[in-house]
């Protein structure tokens, strides 16, 4: 089991084999979930996951407002909260 120690400002360094198997990279933000005496984290989708959403031209008339919520659609669907 990894681990790691937390510093006098709450910080922790999030150990190289978790980073690896979560696939976190800098700059991405983290949620967790506090279930009785434990915590479960897991990694925001954020902007990684519109990577390549709107990768085609079938957005080519519609207005940024509609790409926009297309966007949020697919990110949603791929995250599986749809």
């Amino acid at each position: 089991m990894a681990h790691s120690t937390v510093t006098k400002k709450g910080q922790t360094t999030i150990p190289g084999k978790i980073r690896k198997a979560l696939q976190i990279k800098p700059g991405d933000r983290l949620e967790y979930m506090v279930e009785g005496d434990h915590a479960t984290i897991r990694v925001h989708p954020g902007t990684r996951a519109l990577k390549g959403v709107l990768a085609s031209k079938k957005g080519k008339k519609m207005s940024f407002g509609e790409i926009r919520e297309a966007a949020t659609r697919a990110a949603l669907s791929r995250a599986g909260t749809r």
